[in-house]
């Protein structure tokens, strides 16, 4: 069939496109672009909704535009697609009772009322600890913590991870997953 030198050269083919595929995913997985610079100028800084009222006025008038901030203090708009493709990153985001979804595109994170199929995680909070989080961006932390505040993973863990949600999991929970990697395939 082949001769030694012409198997030689397949397996030495295979692991050359295996080890491209693996480092294409990784580069798209694990530097993700990051849409912070953006944000963090003064033209797009996000106003803070609640930042002149009183934690029941904003309990009060809540809406897409606290959850936009929300949503913003914990960073989802790093998330991204997977490489090499068109899905989305999208978070159904339960206030008390109201439901709201997210999705991000390009970095823009937009916000609807109701739910959103094939979310790839639920977040769910109350809107007292919400409007808490925009008072003081450092509670969200405390607020995951405590069990307060909720995330809950519906995409597979492959998908979680291609899309940039370690990040978002590190941001909201101070915890960094990163290292765990590999068990993200085994589990």
């Amino acid at each position: 069939m082949f001769n030694k030198k012409g198997t030689w050269a397949m397996w030495v083919s295979i692991i050359l496109v295996a080890i491209l595929i693996i480092g294409i995913f990784l580069y798209f997985s694990l530097f993700n672009p990051r849409h912070s610079a953006n944000y963090e100028t003064s033209l797009q800084e996000p106003v803070n909704p609640a930042l002149e009222l009183s934690q029941e006025e904003a309990i009060a008038v809540f809406n897409e535009s606290f959850v936009y901030y929300v949503l913003y203090v914990i960073k989802a708009y790093n998330l991204h697609n997977p490489p090499l493709s068109s899905d989305t990153p999208k978070i159904s985001f339960f206030v008390d009772q109201d439901a709201y979804n997210a999705e991000i595109i390009n970095g823009n994170i937009l916000i609807n009322r109701g739910e959103i199929s094939g979310g790839d995680i639920i977040i769910s909070t109350s809107k007292e600890d919400a409007v808490k989080i925009m008072k003081d961006p450092n509670y969200v932390r405390e607020s995951y913590r405590n069990g307060s505040s909720k995330i809950e993973l519906m995409a597979g863990k492959a998908t979680l991870f291609a899309k940039g949600y370690l990040n978002l999991y590190k941001e909201v929970t101070g915890k960094s997953i990163t290292g765990s990697v590999v068990r993200i395939y085994v589990d």
